[in-house]
């Protein structure tokens, strides 16, 4: 039972994996570090649940060919069994700080653990340091079984603590994802290590990496690096779907604005400081929005802003407490530039059959004929 069990449930997690890799593939670009760090860590647990699988399938079965076969697949699990881990702290700090030097100097640290694992597994043949298979080819923990545990211990409470401590530094959206990826699998390697003849550690996994991809991988795949917001393709693919589901009771409106004079704010502050207009500005958004309004950056100093409001009045009470807090903002701030604001908007006539790019273009005009009301 224990061993169909285990079978299951894990051909179950490498087909997640491979579908998280495949998706990878197709959707994210594979010359970022943080998503060829990712890619690395699906293969290296898919790797490790087949061989796990193997060792299940081969553990007690008599003939020296299985004992050959059982202890070279309990050698490479072992070998590797602490790569994950070492990925996972690599790419936390890579979340966290954004900086390859960084990575790059701290990495004769990150190889300890996985050194010393690579040192015990090698010797584990000749002394039976982390496990053994006895004459029946069963396989048996050795006595120093638990420091391998340990070891992915190490690396996964360094990974918490250095999220935690750094979650200034870190997205909010990310924040959580990041400090419930050690989760599982410590959870996993704990009861693994106290209940013998359970193998959950990389089922575990897989769950963290389900976690990473759908709110760490797929949101920054959504959203625009500077700013935070939507980008552009998810813009277009959530305004298609609320034209395609407008009606009378599921109408909505639209805000296209941008920031006035912002070439001038680059030219004469610099491209840092233009930056920092456009964050800033996202902030002010955000700020005079409702949680469920959709916010995203059309293309350079341009938003775009969805609202689930169907009548004209409530609409410009939005507007008008975009421009109570910037003209707030600019009253209060210290910044060497003010920031003004065109915006063209209206709601949504479902019935004339206007469709996304007639739509976003009635918007670009009542935007520039505010501009020119403002020249």
């Amino acid at each position: 039972m224990s061993y169909i069990f285990h079978t299951e449930l894990e051909l179950f997690s490498f087909l997640v994996c491979a579908v998280l890799l495949f998706n990878t593939y197709q959707h994210h670009n594979k010359q970022f570090l943080a998503n060829r760090l990712f890619i690395a860590l699906l293969y290296v647990n898919m790797a490790l649940l087949l061989l796990d699988i193997l060792s299940w399938v081969l553990d007690g079965r008599a003939g020296t060919i299985n004992a050959i076969f059982l202890m070279a697949v309990m050698m490479l699990g072992y070998l590797m069994a602490t790569l994950p881990a070492f990925l996972w702290v690599i790419y936390a700090n890579y979340q966290v700080f954004n900086d390859i030097n960084r990575i790059r100097k701290l990495m004769g640290i990150f190889l300890i653990p996985l050194v010393a694992n690579l040192i015990m597994t090698l010797i584990t043949p000749f002394t039976g340091l982390l496990f053994y298979l006895d004459k029946n080819n069963v396989y048996h923990r050795g006595p120093c079984c638990s420091l391998y545990t340990a070891l992915i211990f190490i690396y996964l409470i360094y990974a918490f603590i250095l999220i935690i401590s750094n979650r200034k530094n870190i997205e909010k959206r990310y924040f959580l994802p990041l400090v419930l990826f050690s989760l599982p699998p410590f959870v996993g390697s704990l009861i693994q290590a106290f209940l013998y003849g359970l193998s959950l550690i990389w089922s575990s996994v897989t769950i963290s990496l389900l976690i990473a991809h759908l709110y760490i991988q797929n949101r920054k795949l959504n959203t625009d690096y500077l700013t935070g917001v939507y980008n552009r393709l998810q813009l277009d693919r959530y305004l298609q779907n609320k034209i395609r589901n407008s009606d009378t009771y599921n109408g909505f409106s639209a805000i296209l604005l941008d920031i006035n004079d912002f070439k001038k704010i680059n030219d004469k502050y610099g491209h840092l400081i233009g930056d920092e207009a456009l964050t800033v500005t996202t902030r002010l958004l955000k700020s005079s929005l409702r949680k469920d309004d959709f916010l995203a950056r059309y293309g350079g100093d341009e938003f775009l802003i969805i609202l689930d409001i169907q009548d004209m009045v409530t609409l410009e009470k939005t507007v008008t407490r975009i421009q109570e807090n910037i003209r707030a903002f600019n009253k209060s701030s210290n910044k060497p530039y003010q920031l003004s604001l065109s915006m063209g908007y209206d709601v949504h006539d479902y019935k004339s059959g206007m469709s996304k790019d007639v739509f976003l273009k009635h918007l670009d005009d009542l935007m520039y004929k505010d501009k020119r009301a403002q020249s």
